[in-house]
């Protein structure tokens, strides 16, 4: 055996033993290969050779092709020439960044909370960090977190890493084989040494999520700015995809300003007597269990049957969207039940127009999410409105349920509430394959997907990804409608028994466990007309059985309680706004202490107050620390005394609207 042969397999066993304390079910599943190779019940399609010029290459057997086909030294020596500090160019943000005009700083600032308002508390914060830190050419001091995509043998992994000062690493690899192949020629428990590897290697999407979020957690102070480094030019599908993840973060999917309005707003409700559903527990309703129901959501696929719902409305219980009463009332259909989750004011004005929303919504059952604004709820007759906590806990016991999206809402309620046979549509889930539009019509919010294969930055709200269809072999989507895909799929699996039937009639995406039926392929007219007078008592008696309208004890000494442990928080801020500055060269880590307390980390305090700054730091924080990590920056000391100022202030004024807000409501 020659020297070369021998090292590399010293390398590999080195390898080895490193996964298998560190990563052991990445080492089982190469153990698995290993053995199989060895049982003859798999052929290796790639062998590792070495040049005579000194380096290593991988051969495909079948076609004798070369991985590399020249030096693969040299070619990683490239790849590392190609990367650099900089700020710019080949960054992966895991922040979803709002644009925002310099003028209106001060504006936002002193705005009133809204849903959407996702600045309110940050810009100021956002606005001084970027006067730092979007200088042409800036560059990190460290690019603490690095992302590898594909690796062929990982030659250029060490020096990369120690080129950027990266501590924090993610290495994603689509081929199980040729990343074991690369065991032989690189030795990851040296490149781990003082830095955290994490391993996506021929994962499927749900584990590679779960690996990625757990990498951006940690050292998620520095997620503004981590280098991607991909190992050819076939790479974008896969940013696509980890972007996709990053949606799934709590403070991006629902930010820190939505989750404080929650807790101020879910409160107003209780004392005014309106009846709150019991979502802690499942139900039969009989009339649900023998009515079929037709969940009508705003897709382009409502739009595109309206001739068979106008036909076929009366042999369904009707439960619907608020986003799709316009379309509805187009053509004087009236819904049995209407949901909406939406806080926002004056976006949920729009749904209403050209409606009449006294005989429209005459007998419609509304079933509503607790933040939603007053004025919305203020139209509906109050004894037909139905709350559900929407992350909050204040009627004790009665449980808290949140979706990313309205379709993946009502599809879960139904299951919930005990339908037995449920036909989707328009919950696509999807772009209309033709027009890439997001809605069907009369929806106020209607845009359109942009096909971009060479956006590295890749939007949120626009780039398009294709998936599975209902009925298509593919069709176009975004990232946020993957996030409430997803959210079906885990609801379906909790919560769906095997006497209910889902059936999905959209020309969307697929969705869990729901049969694809063409409407044209089924016969409707076995399904008899209800009377739409004896659904709606009966809808009206259902859900009035399972709420309560009383403002309890119990509840009340719940508020009690977040506002004590809300007090108690603010202590902690008013003391480090006295000691931070006395230590300026710890800011940073005094800072994460902070953070740390604040958040409640350890789980033991149960305070709402707590979620909200643990998802608010999520934010902040990547802004403060860039700006520390920048090279060059001017006056160090002064700039940690002014963003010291600006943080406090903010903090603050979070306290103070949450702690003012939960007095009131307890006078």
């Amino acid at each position: 055996m020659s020297d070369i042969e021998q090292q590399a397999i010293q390398t590999y066993q080195r390898n080895m033993e490193y996964l298998q304390k560190n990563h052991p079910i990445l080492h089982k599943k190469i153990t698995v290969f290993d053995s199989a190779v060895a049982m003859g019940e798999y052929s290796e399609k790639y062998a590792l050779e070495y040049n005579h010029e000194g380096y290593f290459d991988v051969k495909e057997l079948a076609s004798g092709e070369y991985l590399y086909g020249t030096n693969s030294i040299e070619y990683s020596r490239l790849i590392t020439d190609g990367v650099n500090l900089q700020k710019k160019g080949a960054v992966f943000s895991a922040h979803k960044v709002v644009a925002f005009n310099p003028v209106m700083v001060d504006i936002i600032d002193k705005s009133q909370l809204s849903f959407h308002n996702a600045l309110w508390a940050t810009i100021k914060i956002i606005d001084y960090t970027r006067r730092y830190t979007l200088k042409p050419n800036a560059e990190m001091i460290s690019v603490y977190k690095s992302i590898f995509i594909d690796i062929g043998l990982g030659l250029h992994i060490k020096d990369i890493v120690e080129k950027l000062n990266s501590s924090i690493i993610f290495i994603k690899e689509h081929n199980l084989e040729l990343f074991r192949l690369s065991l032989f020629v690189t030795d990851f428990l040296q490149i781990s040494s003082n830095r955290t590897l994490f391993f996506s290697i021929a994962q499927n999407e749900a584990d590679e999520r779960t690996s990625f979020i757990e990498f951006l957690e940690m050292g998620n102070n520095y997620n503004l700015h981590i280098k991607h480094i991909p190992f050819n030019k076939s790479y974008k599908h896969d940013l696509q995809v980890l972007q996709t993840h990053v949606l799934s973060q709590s403070h991006i999917m629902y930010g820190y300003s939505a989750l404080l309005l929650r807790y101020i707003d879910s409160i107003k409700y209780l004392p005014l007597g309106y009846g709150f559903i019991n979502v802690k527990r499942t139900y039969s309703s009989q009339l649900l269990k023998k009515k079929p129901v037709l969940l009508l959501l705003s897709g382009p696929s409502s739009s595109k049957h309206i001739d068979w719902i106008v036909a076929n409305r009366d042999r369904f219980i009707l439960v619907t969207a608020l986003s799709t009463c316009r379309l509805l009332n187009k053509y004087n259909l009236k819904p049995d039940v209407v949901v909406h989750i939406d806080p926002g004011a004056d976006e949920t004005l729009k749904l209403f127009q050209d409606i009449d929303t006294k005989s429209f919504f005459k007998d419609t059952i509304c079933i509503f999410s607790s933040n939603v604004d007053e004025n919305t709820v203020n139209k509906f007759n109050k004894k037909k409105v139905f709350l559900i906590e929407q992350g909050t806990n204040y009627k004790k016991d009665f449980g808290n349920f949140t979706c990313p999206s309205v379709g993946e809402y009502t599809y879960t309620l139904s299951l919930l509430f005990g339908a037995t046979k449920i036909f989707l549509l328009g919950l696509d889930m999807a772009l209309e394959p033709e027009t890439l539009k997001t809605h069907g019509d009369f929806h106020p919010f209607q845009s359109e997907g942009k096909k971009d294969e060479y956006n590295g930055s890749l939007s949120y709200d626009s780039s398009i990804e294709y998936i599975k269809g209902n009925f298509l072999e593919s069709v176009p989507t975004l990232a946020t409608y993957r996030l409430s895909i997803q959210e079906f799929e885990r609801f379906t699996k909790m919560l769906k028994k095997p006497n209910q039937k889902v059936y999905n009639l959209g020309n969307g995406a697929y969705l869990y466990d729901a049969t694809p039926m063409h409407i044209e392929e089924a016969n409707w007219n076995k399904y008899k007309k209800l009377d739409s007078k004896k659904t709606a008592k009966e809808l009206l008696s259902f859900f009035s059985s399972i709420s309560s309208s009383d403002f309890r004890e119990e509840d009340k000494q719940t508020v009690r309680y977040q506002l004590q442990e809300a007090i108690k928080l603010e202590k902690i801020i008013q003391i480090f706004s006295d000691e931070a500055l006395k230590n300026r060269d710890k800011y940073l880590s005094l800072l994460s202490q902070l953070s740390y307390d604040l958040s409640d980390m350890q789980g033991v305090n149960n305070s709402d107050l707590s979620t909200v700054y643990y998802e608010y730091f999520k934010t902040v924080l990547g802004y403060i620390f860039d700006m520390f990590n920048t090279k060059d920056l001017e006056d160090r000391e002064m700039r940690v005394k002014e963003i010291h100022a600006i943080l406090i202030h903010e903090l603050m004024k979070i306290s103070r609207l949450y702690i003012n807000s939960l007095e009131s409501y307890l006078k």
